[in-house]
């Protein structure tokens, strides 16, 4: 009974130590590098650029024109809304658009690749 109540409460210090916002553990990420992954292929993963584009008419998936002021309205820090957009796309769904985003990001791209999107993202 004792070993139950210790594993308990190592269980409980583990949840409360562990950061609310996913992307406090990420590597610093560079804009530069997330501008050239944004239009590559990456481990059979699509080009962001697939569905987003910087401005113009959108068809598949809202453009990046406004981003951060758009993402800014979610409750969450605007890196934290960005990152569970990508490896959770269904999460946020932006009104006129559909849930169609590609859903293994989280499984294809590194943590260095998705900050160094996250930066990119975060300039427009």
């Amino acid at each position: 009974m004792m070993i139950l109540f210790v594993v308990g409460v190592l269980a409980l210090l583990l949840v409360a130590c562990t950061p609310s916002d996913p992307t406090a553990n990420l590597p610093e990420g560079d804009p530069i590098r997330g501008e050239r992954l944004f239009s590559q292929t990456i481990n059979t993963a699509p080009a962001c650029s697939t569905c987003h584009m910087i401005d113009g008419d959108a068809t598949l998936g809202p453009v990046l024109t406004g981003y951060r002021e758009r993402a800014a309205t979610h409750g969450v820090s605007v890196e934290e809304y960005t990152y569970i957009s990508i490896i959770r796309p269904g999460s946020y769904i932006v009104p006129g658009y559909a849930n169609s985003m590609y859903s293994q990001y989280d499984i294809r791209l590194s943590e260095q690749q998705i900050a160094d999107l996250i930066a990119y993202m975060l300039q427009f």
